[in-house]
């Protein structure tokens, strides 16, 4: 049965957390620029984590994907951990959306 390598799985793993970073990052800055009234600025950096969020989602999926066709994936804390971080990533973005929305009518 093929199998992929806990290096491989590292990389990937490292892969999903450094990209779902990136979008959390991005989404707090933009945050705090539609906390100013800057919403060009909140809309477009929002863009950002969406197409950072996205890189992290494809690399999971893609993971996820081999797995279902029969390649092993070792036990990984760490690809545990990126998973984690990419939802918990993917719901503060669906709160900040929802908060961008307020300081707009405001």
């Amino acid at each position: 049965m093929e199998q992929i390598n806990k290096e491989e799985l590292a990389l990937i793993s490292m892969n999903v957390i450094l990209h779902a970073g990136n979008a959390r990052d991005y989404v707090f800055q933009a945050v705090d620029k539609a906390s100013n009234g800057d919403f060009n600025q909140a809309d477009e950096l929002m863009k950002k984590a969406d197409d950072e969020i996205v890189i992290a989602h494809k690399v999971q999926t893609n993971t996820l994907q081999q797995e279902a066709e029969g390649i092993e994936i070792p036990y990984s804390p760490l690809f545990g951990h990126a998973q984690d971080t990419l939802m918990t990533v993917k719901s503060e973005m669906n709160i900040m959306r929802e908060i961008i929305k307020l300081y707009k009518k405001i």
